[in-house]
């Protein structure tokens, strides 16, 4: 009798709780929503910072007017010397007095070659092989004269007595090195043609 008097008063109990808490129509429904801790994702990047640096190039451009060349050894002043000593007797045993004006570097030195037109007496033709220089000294060079002592020998194609000591003087005219006098000895006054005023040679 106890027993089901309880479970009578249980039962009751939950049907006034589930009237409480029904919803009644017209009532406010309130929702209440309790705050959530968002869910934090930290990503950690590894950045990797390029630098790129571009030097500054400045490129300049100069436009130099061509020097004159300086004859600094005696190997180079017998080259030279040889081939304008070929070039001259050449003309001059052709009487090509056209070919002996672009070899020389004054009227004078036109005049003289000229003049040997039929004078020298030739055994051969010319050749570079055939003129022979010894003794070689570099008495004066700079941009514009090259003055040199030296033993001629050109008997191999020319008279035997052509075969002396001298001073040569050539000057440097139109980029090229050209015969301007001869002198017998070093004490002679050659630096005269050295220092002269050069003009085309007509």
């Amino acid at each position: 009798m106890g027993k089901r008097l309880i479970a009578g008063l249980i039962v009751v109990g939950l049907a006034v709780g589930v009237w409480v808490l029904w919803p009644r129509e017209g009532s406010d429904t309130t929702t209440t929503t309790l705050p959530v801790a968002a869910a934090t994702t930290t990503s950690t990047t590894n950045a990797t910072t390029t630098s790129s640096s571009t030097p500054d190039v400045t490129v300049t451009t100069t436009t130099t007017k061509p020097e004159s060349h300086v004859v600094e050894t005696v190997e180079e002043a017998e080259e030279i010397l040889r081939a304008l000593l070929w070039s001259r007797y050449d003309a001059i045993f052709r009487e090509d007095e056209g070919s002996l004006q672009g070899l020389v570097a004054s009227d004078s030195a036109l005049k003289s070659g000229v003049q040997s037109f039929g004078q020298l007496v030739f055994l051969a033709e010319p050749t570079l092989e055939g003129v022979v220089l010894r003794e070689i000294e570099i008495l004066r060079s700079d941009e514009t004269c090259l003055a040199l002592w030296a033993d001629l020998d050109v008997t191999a194609f020319v008279d035997s007595d052509a075969n002396s000591s001298a001073v040569v003087i050539l000057r440097s005219q139109d980029n090229q090195w050209k015969w301007m006098a001869l002198w017998r000895f070093k004490n002679d006054l050659w630096e005269t043609d050295c220092d002269a005023s050069l003009e085309s040679v007509s």
